[in-house]
């Protein structure tokens, strides 16, 4: 039975964490589907819009490498309010880039801020919560995702319909300020990992060397993000030029999305602590393989594309509450910050990567169409089988070892 007092605190972190993912989230995402605004308002050709989420994913991954080895040196909630603020300025800064190098120039100071804020708010969560309770937590708090999808993303493309694509960008500042004020304001200072750091916290990639799970953890999360940026970024290019959805409904799209996103999370995040991370995920990438056949492969338009949409998510938003769950559970508290930060700088370092690669294979034909789906698709189709490999694999070094109890955090 769990204490009243400790589900109160555990109520406020996943709140607050699902605050600081949101922001995140949206400030990441509603670049995404924007891509034939800006295409059409600055002149850009649309296969060449991986180039501006490519920008910051790479920033984020390289910031995230060089300073993993410090992060946990430091109190979780200040490094939350540093970043969450960079955050707050650079997306403001977007609303005055009037080219693609200036748009580009504007992600990569971006995603400086960008990796540490995730990094940061899951190994608060992984401090918290009990490997027991923790893909269920994980899942609450991803759900940000999907509540992204489904009030940020409309909200931001209507918005820009009537006032710009600009404009979104204002917002999402506006909501990443409340956010910094009401984590300044109600979470407490998260100190309690460095008590257990000791001497170890110098030796952070050595230590980490070491484990079993880690190399396979990178395989992992690289596979996944590189098959994940070759398809998300041109999803909006995708629908409307080669499947001839409405720009007037795109908003719609993402809001059904994000809200099956939002279930189907929840359950992801209890059927792993009930049957294991990796067999979780080996159903969702059965869903996701026959998905992107459908819908981005073969391109049959019998199937509605709000159907194939719902699909993506759902199978995406799980295979995600898996991974991000099982990789929480490789590090020792100690070496949570900074690991999570290796891992949040792969995400990002492949994300670019699968961004930018998709830039070279897709080019926009004479009658408006994007070619190059089939061939983008089957390498990330191929992609995401390897991930879920590399889970099992996690998986079996993980069930060898003993359980790491949560962070006593003395707030309770």
């Amino acid at each position: 039975m769990i204490p009243a007092d400790t589900k109160r605190f555990e109520r406020r972190v996943l709140l607050l964490m699902a605050m600081v993912q949101f922001t995140n989230i949206w400030d990441f995402m509603i670049v995404m589907p924007l891509g034939p605004d800006f295409a059409r308002s600055l002149n850009i050709d649309a296969g060449h819009i991986g180039w501006i989420a490519g920008s910051y994913s790479i920033s984020a991954a390289i910031t995230g490498l060089l300073i993993a080895r410090y992060l946990d040196r430091f109190d979780r909630r200040s490094v939350l309010l540093f970043n969450l603020s960079g955050l707050m300025v650079t997306t403001l800064s977007m609303t005055m880039a009037s080219t693609l190098t200036q748009l580009i120039a504007v992600r990569i100071i971006t995603g400086i801020f960008g990796g540490p804020t995730i990094a940061s708010s899951l190994a608060v969560i992984a401090d918290v919560f009990p490997e027991s309770r923790r893909g269920e937590a994980m899942g609450k708090v991803m759900g940000s995702f999907s509540i992204a999808s489904v009030i940020g993303v409309p909200l931001g493309l209507e918005i820009a319909r009537m006032f710009g694509w600009w404009a979104p960008f204002v917002v999402v500042s506006v909501f990443a300020a409340i956010t910094v004020t009401t984590i300044r304001i109600y979470l407490p200072p998260m100190r309690h990992h460095l008590d257990r750091a000791g001497a170890a916290m110098p030796t952070l990639f050595t230590s980490l060397r070491h484990n079993a799970a880690v190399l396979p953890a990178l395989i992992m999360t690289a596979a996944a993000m590189f098959a994940s940026f070759l398809i998300i970024p041109n999803i909006s290019a995708h629908v409307q030029q080669n499947m001839g959805y409405p720009r007037a409904w795109l908003g719609l799209l993402y809001f059904c999305g994000g809200s099956a996103a939002f279930f189907s999370m929840r359950y992801a995040g209890k059927q792993s602590d009930r049957i294991g991370y990796a067999k979780t995920a080996l159903y969702a990438l059965i869903g996701l393989w026959i998905t992107l056949y459908i819908g981005f492969y073969a391109q049959i338009h019998a199937v509605p594309v709000l159907v194939v949409f719902v699909a993506f998510m759902i199978t995406m938003s799980t295979r995600n509450v898996t991974s991000n769950a099982l990789v929480s559970e490789i590090p020792r508290p100690q070496e949570r910050a900074g690991f999570m930060s290796l891992i949040s700088a792969a995400q990002h370092l492949m994300a670019g990567a699968g961004a930018m690669c998709s830039t070279f294979m897709l080019k926009g034909t004479a009658d408006g169409r994007l070619a190059g789906m089939d061939k983008v698709t089957l390498i990330a189709m191929a992609g995401f089988g390897l991930s879920v490999w590399m889970m099992f694999k996690i998986e079996k070094v993980i069930d060898k070892r003993p359980s790491i109890p949560p962070i006593e955090t003395g707030l309770l």
